[in-house]
């Protein structure tokens, strides 16, 4: 068998919001839900080694073998792991091997950390470039617990909140970015809104975030992910998925949040300050706000109206509202649920199939 540190790779690809300069680095540290690595090998046994740490939640990865899920496998923090990814696979074929963050980053838990250290081939194994197959778009994604995959696991009367029960690879975004098969980041964490957490804390908002790799997560260099340095070319799409969250802490009665025409009103302005935020970092972007997984009776008008602001403001005509089919509406069986009460795989399903289909058309 032989090791090669990430840099040594020469065909590869790192998938998600990272430090500038992640693919000339020793290591790779994921950040995000869903962030990955791949790579196309001619090989007979391809191995990893990864090492994880934190306080509380463990973290699990996904292995996918030619776009589909081979096995899932919990990174306990008790050192490095020599993790045995595909053994036994015909070193005669092209094969693409995919590994995913499978949760998300953890909010208040500054150990959180997923490297892999070094990639291993059998002897006789090696790495293969990537050609025309994967499509030169970018897309962004930015959401709460439904884009991080919290529920995709679990039965539906699972209710604890462990990290077991993420599956970010399973997630509508991971679904439409293997569609294009295309470089995508996904930027989410659940309990946080737009402008609200979950509970009416003003503190829980994305928004926050975006102009740093993933200070959530303890990143060492917090603000290298800079549009404006040349470094980062910018998405060709951003779909946001902010507002359920923001919708629970509107329904708080007796609270600064709770549903008022100021509420209303802070609630758009942040709305139409993010979009400006994000157009600015992404100036050919077209971006689409999709909400309705979740039933919201508040928030849905309230982003029509940022979105339709947001163009009166600047001229805009590259952002659109996009209402996806809700958990509640299209669940029927326990296979087509969620646990946690969260949006399950028939869910996300008719989500990716309803955006692509979305940006096909635009």
């Amino acid at each position: 068998m032989k090791s090669y540190k990430i840099n040594q790779i020469e065909h590869k690809r790192i998938i998600g919001r990272n430090v500038a300069g992640a693919e000339t680095k020793p290591e790779l540290k994921f950040f995000w839900a869903a962030s990955a690595l791949e790579i196309k090998v001619n090989a007979k046994e391809v191995r990893a080694v990864i090492e994880s740490d934190y306080e509380g939640q463990e973290i699990w990865i996904s292995v996918h073998l030619n776009h589909s899920e081979i096995s899932r496998i919990m990174v306990e923090n008790t050192g490095e792991k020599n993790i045995c990814l595909v053994r036994n696979i015909d070193p005669s074929i092209e094969n693409v091997i995919t590994i995913y963050k499978e949760t998300q980053p953890m909010a208040g838990d500054k150990k959180h950390s997923l490297v892999i250290k070094e990639i291993i081939l059998d002897d006789e194994g090696k790495f293969l470039p990537f050609g025309k197959e994967v499509s030169p778009l970018k897309i962004e994604f930015i959401g709460d617990s439904i884009t991080s995959g919290e529920g995709l696991r679990g039965a539906p009367d699972q209710l604890e909140w462990i990290s077991s029960l993420f599956s970010a690879s399973r997630s509508y975004a991971s679904q439409i970015s293997r569609k294009f098969n295309c470089d995508f980041s996904s930027i989410s964490q659940c309990g946080w809104g737009l402008r609200w957490g979950w509970d009416g804390n003003k503190d829980s908002n994305v928004p926050s975030l975006y102009n740093q790799v993933c200070s959530i997560a303890g990143a060492e260099e917090p603000y290298n992910f800079n549009f404006e340095d040349g470094k980062h070319p910018g998405y060709d799409y951003v779909v946001i998925a902010l507002g359920t969250n923001d919708n629970s802490a509107l329904n708080i009665p007796e609270k600064e949040c709770s549903d008022s025409e100021e509420s209303r009103r802070i609630f758009v302005e942040a709305a139409v300050d993010f979009l400006k935020e994000i157009k600015s970092k992404n100036p050919s972007a077209k971006i689409i706000w999709t909400y309705g997984m979740i039933k919201l009776d508040i928030v849905p008008a309230l982003i029509k109206q940022a979105v339709e602001n947001y163009k009166q403001l600047t001229g805009s005509k590259d952002v659109w509202v996009l209402e996806l089919d809700s958990m509640e509406d299209v669940e029927i069986t326990d296979e087509d649920k969620g646990s946690r009460g969260h949006p399950g795989p028939k869910t996300h399903r008719l989500a990716a199939e309803k955006i692509i289909k979305f940006l096909q058309n635009l």
